[in-house]
């Protein structure tokens, strides 16, 4: 497990021997060690989305490449800082890494450091473009980070998505769930200026759960993957319900699992009430959507007011 007796050595586990000085390792968070100087940089929202990434798989997708300095004393990466960071950031407290135990002096780790920032190749937008059309899933399109000029095609491309929009575009929505306290709003109003979404929505932090957990029934229950399909499935059954009942805002509605406590009957119960309401329907012409008038009918008759 421990490389070297010294208790100031750092600890980490091999976990595969590759030769030429290099393993693969397990170390801990707190013990990688970033460049104080580094020459590759990148924008906020990439290193967030790169967060975001990390955070769904819940592990890194490439190793970070690191050595082990100062007699056994140090980790420090060579390649990977934004990689260790925001893994960092997403809670993972252990990296696997490729470590070089060869022994390297400053001048090897920073003419390393200065080939794998260089020595990156670049992209061949055509074939990006291709690639970005083999993307079905809205989320693998926010994943990958291809950016608009990739993503926008032909609405024969995104009839899947969006239609009849010809570009494929999407809107900052932010929505929070916090204390019921002015302060903390303001606070998130102000933290938002310079965000400018489209929609700032926000909740009891109470309800946060519930709702993440809503989403995930959902998912589960109409059988999609993607968040967004979930929310739009959800507010299409949401539209459904209120338009089977004919609702409209100029009266008060209340739902009837305010009334009955739920929505479920036994199975056998529920036949015999489907007949009763078919018989209703036709005898008093109630037409699809306003079904609750058969309940008003029975409630009125048993109470002798008919």
């Amino acid at each position: 497990m421990a490389e070297g007796k010294s208790e100031s050595k750092i600890h980490y586990e091999k976990i595969a021997e590759m030769g030429s000085g290099l393993i693969i390792a397990k170390v801990p968070a707190e013990c990688i060690r970033e460049q104080d100087v580094n020459a590759r940089v990148m924008k906020n929202e990439m290193q967030k989305q790169l967060t975001d990434n990390i955070k769904k798989r819940g592990q890194l997708e490439s190793l970070p490449f690191c050595a082990l300095t100062c007699n056994g004393t140090k980790i420090e990466i060579i390649s990977g800082h934004h990689r260790i960071q925001s893994g960092k950031d997403a809670g993972i407290k252990e990296f696997f890494v490729i470590l070089d135990i060869s022994g390297l002096n400053r001048s090897n780790i920073v003419a390393k450091q200065i080939a794998h920032n260089a020595i990156a190749g670049f992209d061949d937008k055509s074939t990006l473009k291709e690639l970005a059309k083999m993307l079905e899933d809205v989320d693998d399109m926010i994943e990958s980070y291809a950016g608009k000029e990739f993503l926008q095609e032909p609405d024969a491309e995104l009839d899947k998505f969006l239609s009849p929009t010809v570009e494929f575009d999407w809107k900052n929505i932010v929505f929070t769930f916090l204390p019921h306290q002015v302060k903390d709003l303001n606070k998130l109003i102000d933290t938002l200026q310079s965000v400018k979404p489209d929609f700032i929505g926000y909740s009891d932090v109470g309800e946060y759960k519930e709702f993440i957990e809503a989403i995930a029934k959902f998912q589960n229950m109409a059988n999609v993957k993607n968040t967004g399909a979930a929310i739009h499935a959800m507010i299409k059954s949401t539209e459904d319900l209120v338009g089977d009942v004919g609702f409209t805002d100029d009266k008060e509605w209340v739902q009837l699992t305010a009334i009955f406590g739920g929505s479920a009957i036994p199975a056998e119960s529920a036949e015999t009430i489907k007949e009763a309401l078919a018989k209703v329907m036709s005898d008093c012409e109630i037409g699809n959507k306003e079904k609750w008038k058969a309940i008003e009918l029975w409630a009125t008759d048993y109470l002798g007011r008919g």
